[in-house]
């Protein structure tokens, strides 16, 4: 498995790094860490979200007085 000093960095005409070559398998790796981070920093922010917690609340409520319907005769209607 390479190493971070096994990397390939590509110059600009000035000198200045402006892009990587990495192993395939660590990109994929890296992606995989970023959509994780992705998916837990949407949760974070819904669960902060004022308006989100308003919409659950009424979702809860109408399912506790019973105002909802089998998708299958909402997906009929369509």
């Amino acid at each position: 498995m390479p190493h971070i000093a096994d990397e390939q960095y590509i110059f600009d005409k000035k000198g200045s790094p402006v892009a990587v070559i990495i192993p395939i398998e660590e990109y994929k790796k890296f992606l995989s860490v970023l959509e994780e981070i992705g998916y837990q920093s949407e949760t974070e922010l819904l669960s902060q979200s004022p308006e989100f917690a308003k919409l659950v609340r009424s979702g809860l409520e109408d399912i506790r007085s019973g105002r909802t319907r089998h998708w299958r005769e909402v997906w009929d209607e369509i």
